[in-house]
């Protein structure tokens, strides 16, 4: 069974403090009797170190059912102030104790001083105190470099999240296909050919302005989805049948951008549609606070060239993951799949 510890360094902490407490706490005890020779000093040393070491583990039980009760680093001040006088009222006992024990016990020569007992139980609450506050240092620095470690992390995957989404938005591709639709749009209808090449524009201006932002107003990502789904319907015409119902209120919340795109990308990527057979997709925000995109289920066979959809995806997850609120939750079943993405309060949002 794994001991609960403090903290990882309280074995380091115990080592040290330990010896030169016993070897304090036996001088108020005896007084320089127990210097007058190795076998006594060394006897009384052995027979407290062992005491204290079992009342060490006895504090430690309490200072942990302390902790779990008030683990936050904003409780600091409530945990020591439950612990400095706990630890008092057990010193108080320990000493009597450690008194009894050596009256008890048939040791001949340095009997122990009674009338150094409160000064004994001072020197334990005093030292009680000081390891208290050298355990939750310890406890402290742990947590620090644990986040230091974490930051470092995140930093470096988010990094790697940021030139995976610009890799994929420069896929050639999307952009290959979209000229092919504005060449033939050019000779049938030039006044559709204008529009076609604006909302191209409005899309990779947007696609180079989310490479630099972490989140984005829903406003502005549903602006960017209605330019993309434009030059999309375009090529595929009323073989995608998508529905957009969003609440007004939901408008002002965040998202990381682009990534209804992804989503987007990876539903007609990865499902035939046509005419006969449309993919439908449904865009929705819920009561929980979700963006919720669904789609029928219409695989298709995958072929190795074009970009990676399932990879982008996991990106997506792997993003909202470093942003440390809520999760993408994806639900799938034979007939259709539902990405749910948390959208962000401005309160709430990561700094």
């Amino acid at each position: 069974m794994q001991i609960r510890r403090y903290s990882r360094i309280e074995p380091m902490i115990f080592i040290w403090f330990m010896l030169p407490y016993t070897v304090l706490i036996n001088l108020l005890l005896f007084g320089y009797c127990t210097l007058s020779s190795s076998g006594v000093f060394f006897l009384r040393l052995g027979i407290s170190l062992l005491y204290f070491a079992a009342i060490y583990s006895i504090f430690g039980m309490a200072a942990m059912l302390v902790k779990r009760r008030f683990p936050g680093d904003n409780e600091l001040f409530r945990r020591t102030g439950i612990l400095l006088p706990l630890f008092c009222v057990m010193n108080l006992l320990t000493i009597q104790a450690v008194y009894l024990l050596y009256e008890a016990l048939p040791l001949s020569g340095c009997p122990v001083q009674r009338g150094m007992e409160w000064w004994v139980t001072g020197y334990a609450c005093l030292a009680s105190a000081i390891l208290t506050f050298v355990n939750e240092a310890g406890l402290g620095w742990e947590k620090w470099k644990t986040a230091m470690m974490e930051t470092d992390r995140l930093q470096s995957a988010y990094q790697k999240s940021r030139l995976m989404s610009l890799r994929r938005q420069l896929h050639p591709h999307f952009l290959f296909n979209c000229f092919n639709s504005l060449s033939s749009l050019i000779q049938e209808n030039e006044k559709e050919a204008e529009k076609f090449l604006d909302e191209l524009t409005r899309v990779y201006r947007y696609l180079l302005k989310g490479a630099e932002e972490q989140l984005v107003d829903l406003s502005e990502e549903l602006k960017f989805i209605d330019a993309y789904l434009y030059l999309v319907k375009t090529r595929f015409g009323p073989a995608l049948d998508v529905v957009i119902c969003i609440e007004k209120k939901d408008e002002a919340k965040k998202i990381a951008p682009m990534s209804l795109l992804v989503v987007l990308e990876n539903i007609i990527y990865r499902n035939a549609f046509s005419k006969a057979e449309p993919l439908g997709i449904d865009i929705r925000t819920l009561a929980d606070g979700s963006l919720m995109v669904t789609n029928t289920v219409q695989p298709k066979p995958v072929t190795g060239d074009g970009p990676d959809q399932e990879e982008g995806l996991d990106d997506l997850v792997g993003k909202y993951r470093l942003l440390g609120g809520p999760g993408i939750v994806i639900h799938e079943t034979p007939a259709c799949r539902s990405v749910c993405i948390p959208l962000i309060e401005n309160s709430t949002m990561p700094s």
